[in-house]
């Protein structure tokens, strides 16, 4: 976000995080790089239960292979639809795992182990830390993903490979 701040100083950029360790983080990565950033805000806050007074807030909004990390992604991806403007655009960058363990060898091969090795151990057990936790982890699939973008509102999705990022795929999605 930092360099989207430089490079677009007419934007204003927000980043959440549920941690204050990451906003610290961010934070004080904005003070080491020796510039203000008087465009660019991180607040500490649960992606599922954004400000009430954010709706239609948002021209855009993104979020880096970390939906599946959410323990309610459903809700969380409902915000994220709250929030955007009419017209507004959502960009979901994702693993492009199929939730079924041998499709995903077939598909990525043996790296698909690491990925789920990943999952077990990162991403399941930070996505599971409350007693509704949907606990997809990162090989969730398009097909759940799609399905929980739908619910969410979304009805203009488009699934667009990576190429710079082979293991990954990009869910675009716009709010009408």
């Amino acid at each position: 976000m930092h360099i989207s701040a430089q490079h677009f100083p007419d934007s204003k950029f927000t980043g959440i995080d549920v941690t204050s360790e990451a906003v610290n983080q961010a934070d004080q990565r904005r003070k080491d790089d020796g510039q203000a950033f008087d465009n660019l805000t991180f607040i500490q806050m649960d992606a599922g239960k954004m400000d009430p007074s954010w709706s239609n807030e948002f021209d855009m909004v993104t979020i880096f292979d970390a939906c599946h990390d959410q323990m309610r992604p459903d809700l969380c991806l409902k915000e994220i639809y709250r929030v955007l403007k009419p017209g507004g655009v959502f960009g979901m960058l994702e693993i492009k795992g199929s939730s079924n363990v041998y499709t995903d060898r077939k598909e990525i091969g043996l790296f698909s182990a690491q990925l789920y090795g990943a999952s077990v151990f990162h991403c399941l057990p930070v996505g599971s830390n409350s007693p509704d936790a949907l606990g997809l982890g990162t090989m969730w699939g398009k097909e759940r993903a799609v399905k929980l973008l739908k619910e969410a509102g979304f009805n203009n999705i488009s699934v667009v490979p990576t190429p710079q990022f082979a293991i990954n795929v990009l869910y675009v999605c716009k709010k009408e």
